[in-house]
């Protein structure tokens, strides 16, 4: 995909599987916003990177749980850039626990960060590409769409929630702006310490690049440059592309 003259927007750009996101759309051609919170050393780098690809990388710390700091991040991609052509969800948290310690400040953090934050941040972000009647938004779900992970419920519940999103907008925003979810299963390496006992929770077991389920069943895991490919693609395919929930698991969810 050529995405030469285009302008993606990251949230949680900065580092792990978001920093390869920012990289794989600067390398098919597009400029790049990286929205950040918190990992300042990480965003300074990524940047450098970006940039020295012949890209250009605008940096904003946001928090995109916070409507108004979402609205003035998409106003000053106006400012630098005059579009917004792809809008990238991949900012997320985790907030790992029992059902019976879940609390109220929990419950508000994992809604917040994952689904009330893109909702608002979709909306502003659809009002600027609707000026030039185009524009593609995607949502990083994960595998919490397909799989029940019990010390993660309020997570998955948002996230479940940010996938029907994403068809919902693909109906109210069509013909003009085509909205995907992209569900990757745990990639490797693993971006997050706890993934490895989570799956051993569950019976699943790893051999390096490979997940093993259900005896001798292997499935091939994933690299975050993988799913960097899919992200690339859906920012560049056809617009009959729109309202997919896609996994991206080497065939896990069809076990």
């Amino acid at each position: 995909m050529d995405l030469t003259g285009r302008v993606a927007l990251v949230t949680g750009g900065s580092e792990r599987v978001g920093r390869i996101l920012c990289l794989a759309l600067a390398r098919a051609g597009a400029d790049i916003v990286m929205n950040y919170w918190k990992t300042e050393a990480a965003a300074v780098q990524t940047q450098k990177e970006i940039e020295a690809l012949g890209r250009r990388c605008l940096a904003i710390e946001a928090d995109i749980a916070d409507i108004p700091q979402s609205a003035r991040m998409i106003d000053r991609v106006e400012q630098e850039f005059g579009r917004l052509d792809t809008l990238v969800h991949n900012a997320s948290n985790f907030n790992e626990r029992p059902f019976f310690e879940v609390t109220e400040a929990i419950w508000e953090s994992s809604l917040g960060v994952n689904l009330k934050g893109p909702f608002f941040l979709s909306q502003a972000a659809a009002k600027l590409m609707m000026k030039r009647r185009a524009g593609r938004i995607m949502a990083l779900i994960g595998n919490s769409y397909y799989e029940n992970w019990p010390d993660f419920i309020p997570h998955a519940l948002a996230k479940v929630g940010l996938a029907k999103l994403m068809q919902s907008l693909a109906v109210a925003l069509s013909p003009y702006i085509q909205c995907n979810a992209i569900c990757p299963a745990v990639i490797y390496p693993s971006p997050h310490g706890q993934d490895q006992h989570i799956l051993q929770s569950r019976g699943e077991s790893h051999a390096g690049e490979f997940e093993q389920l259900r005896g001798e069943t292997l499935f091939h895991r994933g690299t975050p440059e993988e799913v960097g490919e899919l992200v690339v693609y859906l920012a560049g395919c056809s617009n009959y592309l729109t309202g997919a929930v896609i996994p991206i698991d080497g065939g896990k969810s069809a076990l």
